[in-house]
């Protein structure tokens, strides 16, 4: 590995791989180095280092930042050191057959000039194989606080691209001059891929690197001709003069973008194998091609399934479209790195919750035992749900009612303690230690699945039963919980407003529900002015009147607007296009049209059957599963999930339901309810099945348990419970448990 991360210029011939030692002597060590022939080098018996390997370790810590030629075989920087600027480089990485192109090393060298001395990037000096790349960009200097948000915005740009794993295959030999021609390559040039993958790699990148001030790769050289054998790259963006209104301060665009970034570049991807100080032959090559047969190394196929940005000595790889779509299913080591660097993020402006409901979330969270998991208090939570569901289907099949008073209060009662658990899981998870991207993705996973499930309560207890109203109350909260997790995904933080659904519209549910339960369920259709005397607003209206258009009202200009103007911001931020983001909106339009069709259709028998509850449970797999790869997408920083394969089930029993409008006959009541039971089943062991893969795989990447408490790893800290290690051995007595949690709550106040 080398002992000093080295700019040498902007072009693409990024010699970051290649590998040095340092010592006492540098130009005694330079000596005996050149006395090596590159065509005598023993291969080495060790197993290739993983990528991965590569990625942690492509440098490790700069010796000096002075300009040293001896610790670089002679090259001398080419772009200075300025302190806050990062070297960054956008590039594919290949591995390949490397005894081949030792072979052709070998041969090349062997016809070069005495005085021409050829530096391999193959392997290091310890005759391990070095990654090869191709460059999609220059070597751009960022400043610190670009870091970040230069390699998001080129990791959604790729995601939102589509572009699939493609494979590169060798052309021919050449040498390609850096700008100062003080340095040459000798590199492989690769053909054009069938589908164009790298030209529009490149244009991403360029577009990007356009955004952030920097100079694109590749500008078209003067000659229209590909013919030449040496080709000069371009100066510098330290040595370039900006253009007047193209950049500005910011790094916008605020001109039309330079016209090569369009352009076909396919002459210039290559893959660099060795570099000379020295100039070599102008006509080496042609006389070389006579001698060496290419077609072998022409039959190469290079596999390319990321892209990879080197910003310092830090490597952030981006997986192309299908191998994330593979970690959606059973998340994959690439994907799972991003829980590490997870923090949760959210934004409560309730007034409710900061002023009464947070004091009283504090208090109950000490009632939990600390060997209680902050996930088994969600699952808890839900267990309140899925006993009003037990409770409904026994004692309310019909969801009309009345039933007894205590029905009505059983789901005040479980709805407020889902609530209470769901609020104070975060607290439980640090008062002991457990906080995790699983919490956030168990938590939210459990909201999805009680939409349809609390919401069905809310229908019993309003008298709407499996009517178009009831339908419209059991299904509406799927809208705003979509939205909500979609603007998750694209802000990375949670936003809920002054008036929000978890807070406000879960008190006003059981609030409807204790009413309903006082005074029976007929209150919700008698006039409003029996409870309030204001005629001349109300007029002969009930609550059932306006419910739909309220609730549905309040979700089409307050909620979705918000979501949306949220997401634009945060895409404004990054220089990204909002537009693309809009077809993410597919699964829930598909959701909600299927849903509507069949339940709202003539010819379906699920309504005047009373089949709601059965329907909600099967949704609730559904919709649970289609919101809960967006968070697991968002935790994992992957492309967002456009599809589930429990939705296609949906849209043939909407079909089902509607085939007298094909002109086919309607199915039977019982072969419908067949289909709707099997639909049920699929779904709940296709959810199942998915979501015990994730958690597995998320609890052995992490090494936590998900619904118990993790056990300390340090032996040490367990046989000094209560003591706190510190650097120099020694150990601090912590306050008591109740002082502990007594900071916990002060932090959360």
């Amino acid at each position: 590995m080398s002992l000093v991360t080295y700019s040498d210029s902007d072009d693409s011939e990024n010699d970051d791989n290649t590998k040095l030692r340092h010592s006492n002597n540098p130009t005694k060590h330079l000596d005996l180095k050149r006395k090596r022939s590159l065509d005598h080098k023993q291969p080495s018996d060790l197993p290739p280092l993983p990528d991965s390997f590569h990625d942690l370790y492509t440098s490790t810590a700069r010796v000096s930042t002075r300009d040293d030629p001896s610790l670089h075989s002679g090259r001398q920087r080419q772009i200075p050191h300025v302190d806050g600027q990062w070297p960054t480089h956008i590039y594919i990485e290949c591995t390949s057959e490397t005894n081949l192109l030792t072979k052709i090393l070998a041969d090349v060298e062997a016809a070069l000039p005495q005085d021409v001395r050829l530096h391999s990037l193959l392997k290091s000096d310890l005759g391990a194989g070095l990654p090869l790349h191709i460059s999609l960009s220059r070597t751009l200097m960022l400043a610190t606080h670009q870091r970040q948000s230069f390699t998001d915005a080129l990791q959604i740009a790729i995601e939102d691209s589509g572009i699939k794993p493609f494979s590169v295959t060798p052309d021919d030999i050449r040498w390609v001059a850096n700008y100062e021609k003080n340095r040459w390559f000798l590199v492989v040039h690769v053909k054009k891929p069938t589908g164009d993958e790298l030209n529009k790699l490149l244009k991403l990148s360029n577009r990007v690197a356009h955004h952030y001030g920097q100079p694109p790769l590749y500008t078209p050289p003067e000659e229209s001709s590909h013919q030449v054998t040496v080709h000069t790259e371009h100066p510098p963006a330290w040595k370039r003069s900006r253009p007047s209104g193209v950049f500005s301060r910011h790094g916008k665009n605020v001109a039309n973008e330079t016209s090569n970034i369009y352009k076909d570049m396919s002459a210039h991807f290559h893959v660099s194998i060795a570099w000379t100080l020295e100039e070599p032959p102008a006509d080496l090559l042609r006389t070389f091609d006579t001698k060496v047969n290419f077609e072998e190394a022409s039959k190469l196929k290079v596999a390319v399934e990321t892209v990879k940005t080197k910003v310092g000595n830090g490597v952030v790889v981006v997986p192309m479209v299908e191998k994330n779509q593979a970690a959606h299913e059973c998340v994959c080591e690439d994907a799972l790195v991003h829980l590490k660097s997870y923090k949760y993020s959210s934004v409560d402006k309730s007034l409710i919750s900061k002023y009464i409901l947070k004091h009283y979330w504090n208090g109950f969270v000490e009632l939990l035992p600390l060997w209680l998991a902050p996930n088994m208090v969600t699952l808890l939570g839900f267990f309140f749900i899925l006993a009003d569901i037990i409770l409904l289907e026994i004692f309310m099949p019909d969801l009309v009612g009345p039933a007894s008073p205590w029905l009505y209060y059983s789901f005040a009662f479980g709805v407020w303690m889902y609530s209470t658990m769901d609020n104070v899981d975060g607290k439980q998870a640090r008062r002991t230690g457990q906080s995790s991207g699983l919490g956030e993705l168990f938590d939210h996973g459990i909201d999805s699945l009680n939409c349809t499930l609390a919401s069905l309560c809310e229908t019993a207890a309003m008298g709407l039963g499996s009517s178009p109203k009831g339908v419209f109350t059991a299904l509406i909260p799927c809208l705003p919980m979509f939205f909500s997790t979609w603007e998750t995904y694209h802000t990375h933080t949670l936003y809920l407003g002054y008036f929000n659904g978890p807070t406000e519209g879960l008190i006003i549910a059981c609030s409807m529900m204790i009413a309903s339960g006082y005074y029976g369920p007929q209150i919700w259709t008698q006039p409003m002015t029996d409870l309030i005397d204001w005629p001349e607003i109300f007029g002969s209206a009930s609550v059932v009147d306006v419910w739909i258009p309220v609730i549905f009202s309040t979700f089409l200009f307050i909620h979705l607007p918000a979501c949306v103007l949220n997401v634009a911001k945060a895409r404004r931020a990054k220089n990204l296009p909002l537009a693309p983001v809009f077809m993410e909106w597919l699964p829930i339009i598909v959701f909600t049209a299927s849903s509507t069709a069949w339940l709202y259709s003539p010819y379906s028998t699920l309504m005047r059957d009373n089949r709601l509850v059965l329907f909600c449970l099967t949704m609730s797999f559904v919709f649970g599963r289609m919101t809960t790869k967006i968070i697991l997408a968002h935790l994992t920083r992957q492309p967002f999930p456009m599809w589930t394969i429990m939705l296609f089930p949906l849209i043939a029993g909407a079909i089902l339901g509607n085939l007298p409008r094909l002109g086919l006959a309607p199915v039977t009541p019982s072969v419908e309810l067949w289909y709707l039971r099997a639909y049920f089943a699929f779904a709940l062991v296709v959810y199942f099945r998915w979501a015990f893969l994730v958690i597995n795989s998320i609890c052995s990447y992490l090494h936590i348990n998900c619904l118990t408490i993790t056990p300390k790893k340090s032996p040490l800290l367990n046989q000094m419970p209560k003591g706190k290690i510190h650097a120099n051995g020694g150990a601090k007595a912590q306050p008591t448990a109740n002082k502990t949690e007594k900071r916990i709550r002060q932090k959360d106040d």
